[in-house]
């Protein structure tokens, strides 16, 4: 896999209707038949990472990948602490 974008910033509307800022990076296999999206700066709720991902698919990922791309969706947690090891959960495909 490699990175096709990195800390891309964009904007998505919470489900309470509020603008929020997040930032995403996306790696794809050489064929690119596989790809791996994570999301940073998205606090963790399922809600919000669904909207995020939601902004993404109608804004920015249809022109990056390909259409039949197998998709995996990492949601990185918030640092609350400097020397907190980094944590993911992952997003079901079905948000």
């Amino acid at each position: 896999m490699h990175l096709l974008r990195r800390d891309h910033q964009f904007e998505y509307r919470d489900f309470l209707g509020i603008d929020q800022q997040a930032k995403a990076d996306v790696w794809v296999s050489t064929g690119g038949e596989r790809a791996v999206v994570v999301l940073h700066d998205i606090s963790h709720t399922g809600q919000q990472a669904r909207a995020a991902l939601s902004s993404l698919n109608y804004s920015w990922l249809p022109y990056l990948l390909r259409p039949d791309a197998q998709l995996e969706v990492l949601v990185l947690r918030p640092a609350e602490d400097e020397g907190a090891k980094a944590r993911a959960w992952v997003l079901p495909l079905s948000a």
